[in-house]
């Protein structure tokens, strides 16, 4: 018996892997629950390289974690990792300058499991400093984030990487 796929709408959804690729989102914010988080040896364009991931709750997906990322969830939840297993965070497709061109990522929007919103400065090595804000997300029934029209999403990071753990 041959297995059915769903039809693919996404380039990225043509080459399914362990990782969740930002075109996977389809253009839309998710909400997930981090379920751990670990560190691993990845093979890139560059060669190998040590990169933290993210796993999710009830997702066979996984999240590579670069810098950025990790440093909004820093912003939102500290810096004690033990106390990022259990929250919420809502991620979304963006799009990053990476050698002068510009490729998709994924890109973490806010988190139900904050108060208010938050302003997170992206510092990093041999980049301009950059804010982004970090926010409170009201979920609807469906556990989805709600789309804000009227704000914008964060800034382009420059330079700054992208989903596939290029930071």
């Amino acid at each position: 018996m041959n297995k059915t796929f769903a039809k693919p709408s996404h380039f990225d959804q043509l080459y399914p892997g362990r990782f969740l690729k930002s075109g996977e989102l389809l253009g839309k914010k998710v909400t997930v629950k981090i379920s751990d988080i670990a560190i691993d040896e990845l093979e890139g364009e560059k060669g190998k390289k040590i990169q933290g991931i993210i796993f999710l709750e009830g997702k066979d997906k996984q999240i590579v974690l670069n810098k950025t990322n990790g440093l909004c969830l820093r912003g939102m939840f500290g810096a004690k990792l033990t106390e990022w297993i259990g929250k919420r965070i809502t991620i979304f497709q963006d799009t990053t300058k990476l050698a002068g061109e510009l490729v998709d990522c994924i890109r973490i929007w806010g988190s139900p499991d904050i108060a208010e919103d938050r302003n997170v400065t992206i510092n990093l090595p041999r980049k301009k400093p950059f804010t982004m804000t970090m926010h409170r997300v009201d979920l609807n029934g469906n556990g989805s984030a709600k789309q804000e029209s009227p704000q914008a999403p964060p800034p382009v990071a420059p330079e700054a990487g992208g989903g596939e753990g290029v930071e």
